[in-house]
């Protein structure tokens, strides 16, 4: 998928949590597996902060969840739809960084189409997630001024495993949140 997207194997992306005001963690528990820099202060640190919102995707009430502004309690193994649905709507409502977009990617005009093409509400529906908090959550990612998404081996190792890489990446890329403070950025092994 980094082959693919960026053009280089041999790279991957991470996280820019401690400045961002938006953040998306799907299918991951970092409270207990870390990954993020002093993982359980900086969540206490998000979570006491009305001004950043904490989303959890996550079949499980894991403790990062509890700690969760929105938790998204989707039924396992229905990652794609639910993210999916959420890039349907981005396009749909055109919250999508059209700057970002000419000035750094191609081949969108196909992509559109296919998210265009997308039932959300039937997308959410699969995943178990009420419509209108799938939308909301959509909405305001797209619209945060600094997001990112952090995700780990509960989207790497179930259903779908490299679609779901691509339907991450594709959150940050098509709402501008990539390559910037507060994002998710590129680094080159």
């Amino acid at each position: 998928v980094n082959g693919r997207l960026f053009g280089n194997q041999l790279c991957h992306t991470t996280e820019d949590i401690e400045h961002a005001d938006y953040i998306l963690f799907i299918g991951t528990n970092p409270y207990q597996a870390h990954g993020i820099v002093n993982a359980r202060n900086t969540l206490k640190e998000i979570q006491k902060d009305e001004k950043r919102t904490m989303v959890v995707v996550d079949p499980r009430i894991s403790e990062t969840a509890k700690m969760a502004d929105i938790h998204l309690q989707l039924k396992p193994g229905t990652d794609a739809f639910l993210m999916s649905a959420m890039l349907s709507i981005i396009v749909r409502e055109g919250l999508h960084d059209k700057n970002f977009l000419a000035e750094h990617c191609t081949g969108f005009e196909a992509l559109e189409k296919e998210l265009l093409a997308i039932d959300a509400a039937d997308y959410a529906k699969r995943a178990d997630v009420e419509f209108e908090l799938v939308q909301k959550v959509a909405r305001d990612f797209a619209l945060a001024e600094n997001a990112c998404v952090r995700i780990d081996l509960g989207i790497q190792h179930t259903l779908h495993t490299t679609l779901n890489g691509y339907l991450e990446k594709l959150l940050y890329l098509l709402t501008g949140n990539f390559g910037k403070k507060g994002g998710n950025n590129l680094h080159t092994l």
